[in-house]
């Protein structure tokens, strides 16, 4: 049974690393919507101060399963390919035809952190994610240093979260 762990007005049902796939796999064959979220250390809802964690949310039960690392969880890759496709996290990949086609506040202040060198990290928030509760829509979080911030889509923002994908990647690739 798992270890139950209640913060920031959430509660995770504790799992071991190698289990993380191969739940996420089970949901897919059961054909049950679910999601995935990594976890920086002193993000507001990591239960884990120093730890990083991986998140992975069974939306059609409302069970949000948590499993911490030392280090960046490498499965988080592999569950964001799940999710968005292989190409997501391939910086030579555009899913639209040029970046001016992207109007994006949320992209643009991340951008500017970058320059900054300030260090953030990012949530993609599913319709009925369990950490925005409040919409269902397509959000996108972005937590610094310098603030919170968000942006609500009508759709999957997949060339925002690309872009994220392939920054938040590069700066951590970089910090390592």
């Amino acid at each position: 049974m798992p270890k139950i762990i209640s913060h920031s007005l959430l509660t995770y049902h504790e799992i071991e690393m190698d289990e993380v796939i191969p739940l996420a796999m089970s949901f897919i064959a059961d054909g049950r919507p679910w999601h995935s979220h990594a976890i920086s250390p002193g993000c507001h809802f990591n239960p884990y101060p120093d730890l990083y964690a991986v998140v992975v949310e069974d939306n059609q039960h409302n069970i949000a399963y948590i499993s911490p690392s030392v280090s960046f969880p490498e499965a988080d890759k592999q569950l964001v390919r799940l999710l968005h496709g292989d190409d997501i996290l391939n910086p030579d990949i555009r899913f639209t035809q040029s970046e001016q086609d992207i109007e994006s506040e949320l992209l643009q202040r991340v951008r500017q952190l970058n320059e900054q060198g300030v260090a953030w990290h990012h949530h993609m928030n599913f319709p009925h994610c369990l950490m925005t509760r409040q919409t269902q829509q397509w959000m996108i979080t972005v937590e610094s240093d310098a603030g919170v911030f968000q942006e609500e889509y009508p759709g999957e923002p997949k060339e925002i979260l690309r872009q994220l994908e392939v920054l938040y990647f590069r700066n951590l690739e970089q910090s390592t």
